[in-house]
């Protein structure tokens, strides 16, 4: 037996055990939901009762395409409502109904769309096993056997957090089937087999250990282990027995046939299996049924020449084809019996069954190209809908991001604002600070007043010197901010806002301080690198190293001082550079008598040597010079400095180094005081 022949008897076991409603009972359900669509908005619930009457439309002999349409219309409705879960139910209400008419290449799709979507919802666990499981059902109809198994797989994850045992099974038994297409897999298969069985064995649950008989008999049978697989097929036979279930006795007694006839060398017992479940079809009125059986007798006959009784079993499956208007019934039976004519050398009627199967097999590929066109149109229909609900959802996120957009932006404005203010408070504290200072001159009128007077102006200069380089650079700052926002960077934007607003903050602390530790003057030099860095686009990197051992908590340093030797490596040594890692190092070390920093870059240099330092120091160098000197003169300590270019063994130039060495005055002293001893 194929595996296409183990899953048409799977579903005819499934069907078999499965009992439909009444007639008269549908017609009335028919009858109550058609009214409920007829006066009812279109909601939730009107869609599930599309959903119900789609699916009972298909369980009616004649239905034409109502159940069809009515699907077609739940789906879109679903869209319209913008209910995922809802929408998930429809498509998988919609590849059920493709599946019942056989069109799994269409049905595949749906019924993975349907998982696809609420695979990460918070819905029912159930939804979400039965969405993967038809998946994979309607992928192992349609020969997509990876899909099935990944599907199935999915399923059964699901089914075993929850202890579902009986999806447990249903995803066992399908995996089961799906793999036993897939060659080399065979054992894996078995497994899934035995284990689903085991599992219906359990819970009680008979339709499952029918199906899981049914299909290791059927796996036996495909490895020609013949006697093993009517073991098995036996005890389908005695369930059924207990049960008194007529229909699977019948469909069991065929399956047993059936594994005579492949197996070919007891055809007479084949044979009689195959009569006593035809009997039981035309006990229970099963049309269908007569004729599959009817075309598996002749199949007996031919094989043991009996051309005349074959032809006698193949007209009636094709009587009873015809009958039902079943294409598929009618264009086997045709083929058969044109084989079989030609066996009997009457050529001229062989030919005449054999148009006949052509036609009937035209009229097939005819229709399901008819369903794919409509599947395909359907197809895009709801793609352009879903395209058409996801612009409009673009729409309304677009409107809202304008809508932070201008938010941010005020929010923004007034942090600008802000800083505006303080900067004012901060010049008009300058002021005052500068006014207090002129009073203190002119009460000095002595030597000790004097130098009091000296100090405090060094502390006003200080902060003056400060103030000559702060003002430039707050509104290289605010603009560099305003681009930002105009190029709708507000990341980057805010991100230089908070460093500013830190930079700021950490001056208007130092305000009050003329001199204060190296690691605070580190710190405040690597909140303006970092703003530099962003004004500059991140062209150069920096390094900030803190080596000093002694000294650390000591007030030592002009606030400020080494800002200028920065500026000056960022903006006439690495600017200019043509190099593409430009580097800035900031070292600081310390021992018992000193505490030396360097501030090196990898730029231009120089330019020429500086053979007399008083005739090339620049604007920034000269007020250095100015504070450093006053510096000198209300302190002990003592600062001295000196920039040289930076060169490599072979005298090439490397960039810049300015070094800074502030000679502590309490170890001078001591030095001093051994020298005199």
């Amino acid at each position: 037996m194929t595996p296409s022949c183990l899953l048409r008897q799977t579903a005819f076991i499934i069907v078999g055990f499965v009992a439909s409603l009444p007639l008269t009972v549908l017609a009335d359900r028919l009858d109550s939901l058609e009214q409920v669509l007829k006066h009812s908005p279109v909601d939730a619930a009107y869609v599930e009762a599309q959903l119900e009457v789609s699916r009972l439309y298909h369980r009616q002999a004649q239905h034409g395409d109502r159940c069809m349409a009515l699907a077609t219309d739940a789906v879109q409705h679903a869209v319209d409502l913008g209910d995922t879960y809802l929408y998930a139910k429809a498509l998988d209400n919609l590849g059920l109904l493709y599946r019942y008419h056989q069109y799994y290449a269409q049905a595949v799709p749906l019924h993975q769309k349907a998982f696809d979507l609420t695979e990460h919802m918070a819905i029912p666990s159930l939804s979400k096993m039965i969405f993967a499981n038809n998946t994979g059902v309607a992928a192992r109809h349609n020969g997509n056997f990876d899909v099935s198994v990944a599907y199935y797989l999915k399923a059964l994850a699901i089914a075993e957090k929850e202890q579902d045992t009986k999806n447990q099974e249903i995803a066992n038994n399908g995996l089961g089937i799906a793999l036993m297409s897939i060659p080399g897999r065979e054992e894996e298969a078995l497994q899934y087999l035995r284990q689903a069985l085991d599992i219906a064995k359990a819970s009680n649950n008979t339709l499952g250990q029918a199906m899981n008989y049914l299909s290791i008999g059927s796996y036996y049978d495909e490895i020609g282990d013949h006697r093993t697989a009517r073991e098995y097929l036996a005890e389908l036979q005695r369930l059924n027995e207990e049960m008194d279930d007529k229909n699977g006795m019948a469909i069991t007694l065929e399956a047993i046939g059936n594994s005579y006839l492949k197996e070919g060398k007891d055809l007479q017992t084949a044979e009689t299996y195959f009569e006593r479940s035809l009997s039981l079809y035309e006990a229970l009125d099963n049309p269908l049924g007569q004729a599959t059986v009817a075309s598996s007798i002749g199949d007996v006959f031919r094989q043991r020449g009996q051309l005349g009784q074959a032809l006698t079993a193949y007209s009636r499956a094709y009587d009873v084809g015809n009958e039902l208007r079943h294409y598929a019934m009618l264009q086997h039976s045709a083929a058969a019996m044109s084989d079989t004519y030609e066996q009997q050398g009457d050529s001229k009627r062989a030919l005449t069954f054999y148009r006949i199967a052509q036609q009937y097999k035209d009229s097939l590929a005819f229709h399901e190209q008819q369903v794919a066109i409509s599947a395909i149109k359907q197809q895009y229909d709801l793609e352009s809908k879903e395209a058409e609900i996801e612009l409009l959802t673009k729409d309304k996120q677009l409107a809202e991001a304008k809508l932070r957009t201008g938010n941010l932006i005020i929010f923004a404005m007034v942090g600008l604002l802000a800083v505006a203010a303080g900067f004012l408070f901060f010049k008009l504290r300058m002021r005052r600070l500068k006014m207090r200072s002129d009073e203190l001159i002119k009460r000095q009128k002595d030597a000790r007043l004097k130098a009091l007077y000296e100090k405090n102006l060094m502390e006003a200069e200080i902060i003056a010197t400060r103030m000559q380089i702060n003002p430039h650079f707050m509104f290289n700052c605010l603009g560099s901010i305003r681009v930002l926002v105009e190029q709708r960077e507000y990341d980057r934007a805010l991100n230089y806002l908070v460093h500013f607003s830190h930079f700021i903050r950490r001056v208007l602390e130092i305000s009050y301080r003329p001199v204060h530790r190296v690691c605070d003057e580190l710190m405040l030099l690597d909140q303006y690198l970092k703003l530099e860095k962003n004004r500059f686009d991140g062209e150069f990197t920096y390094q900030i190293v803190n080596e000093m051992e002694e000294w650390e908590n000591r007030d030592v340093i002009p606030a400020l001082l080494l800002q200028p030797f920065v500026e000056n490596a960022l903006c006439h040594g690495l600017a200019p550079s043509g190099r593409r890692d430009k580097r800035l190092r900031i070292v600081a070390r310390s021992d018992g008598s000193a505490i030396q920093l360097t501030v090196e870059d990898n730029g231009v240099g120089l330019g020429e040597p500086l053979t007399d330092r008083s005739d090339h120091k620049s604007m920034g160098h000269r007020i250095t010079d100015k504070r450093i000197d006053l510096f000198n003169k209300s302190y002990r300590d003592h600062i001295q400095w000196n920039i040289e270019n930076r060169l490599s063994p072979d005298g090439t130039v490397e960039g810049t180094r300015a070094h800074i060495a502030i000679l502590i005055a309490d170890t001078q002293v001591s030095e001093m005081r051994r020298e005199v001893s």
